[in-house]
């Protein structure tokens, strides 16, 4: 069997050295694994803990993986939003900013672009990885609770990849048309695995396998439902809030996994991988191993919407 470095092995333990970000992921892992639903607070926590432990994850994986159609994680988000210079744009759930930078760029010195994060570790990243001519404000914001940001003040809102760590998606949607003039749009993106290949398919059945036996209560909540906006909840939640009928356009981002590496490196750096224990962790790798090598096309649907008026 093949071994994972020792600090990838190695149990955690509650010695006063141990950064207490770590033993926090830790008790969460182990609701986790006892088969509590990784629903609700538990969710987002979750996600909120693994976070500060890897602010980068996102960016440093699927952030630089191209896909069908020249499509890209950021770039191709920013340019189905069609932005253009002067415009105000916020970006909920920025991570390490790696939307928040293609949008700066877009809107020019003219325009203006505020990116939130409930992780006040993935604020600092962003920070250290935006050059000072971009111009962008950072906050640590929960996108439920849009503190200072004042009605009718943001042209286009962006988010990448976060609706489906939201709690309160019609919580979210309901802050985003306060602070979108009338007119404003929203354009999102989520993780379509309803639309996996055949192939791709037995490798996130392997995966899930590992879950299930380490992690059971992963199994539930966000993991059980339909892709957004598909699942009747999430629909009657944009409805809701006042939002226009949402545009959807397929795409699919490749990773090339010729290695155990390369598959180690995508997968442990995700919240499956921060969900599981040092064991299932092991257990994780070897299952990717019997993959390799391999394509892997990950299925990612953009999401467009608007504020009417």
């Amino acid at each position: 069997m093949q071994r994972v470095p020792q600090e990838q092995a190695a149990p955690l333990t509650s010695s006063s050295s141990i950064d207490p970000r770590i033993l926090h992921l830790e008790r969460l892992r182990a609701r986790i694994a006892a088969g509590e639903p990784m629903t609700g607070d538990l969710a987002s926590s979750f996600a909120l803990a693994a976070t500060a432990i890897d602010p980068t994850a996102t960016e440093d994986t699927l952030g630089r993986l191209g896909g069908n159609g020249g499509v890209t994680l950021y770039r191709s988000l920013v340019g189905w939003a069609a932005l253009v210079p002067r415009e105000r744009v916020l970006d909920i759930g920025c991570g390490s900013g790696g939307a928040t930078r293609e949008a700066a760029r877009a809107v020019g010195a003219e325009g203006s672009v505020i990116g939130i994060d409930a992780s006040p570790e993935a604020i600092a990243i962003a920070r250290e990885r935006t050059p000072d001519e971009l111009g962008i404000t950072y906050r640590v914001l929960r996108a439920e609770h849009l503190a200072g940001i004042p009605d009718r003040s943001i042209d286009c809102v962006i988010a990448s990849l976060v609706f489906e760590q939201l709690v309160d998606l019609g919580a979210v949607a309901q802050e985003i048309v306060r602070v979108l003039r009338p007119g404003g749009r929203i354009v999102a993106s989520v993780m379509d695995f309803d639309q996996l290949r055949p192939a791709d398919a037995a490798v996130f059945g392997s995966v899930l396998a590992v879950v299930g036996w380490h992690a059971r209560g992963a199994l539930s909540g966000r993991a059980s439902r339909a892709t957004i906006p598909r699942d009747p909840r999430d629909l009657t939640a944009l409805r809701g809030a006042g939002l226009a009928g949402v545009e959807e356009r397929d795409v699919q981002l490749i990773a090339v996994l010729d290695t155990e590496e390369d598959a180690w490196d995508l997968f442990s750096r995700s919240l499956i991988g921060q969900a599981l224990d040092p064991l299932g962790r092991l257990d994780l790798r070897g299952a990717l191993a019997r993959h390799v090598p391999h394509t892997l096309y990950l299925p990612m649907r953009f999401l467009r919407t608007r504020r009417p008026g």
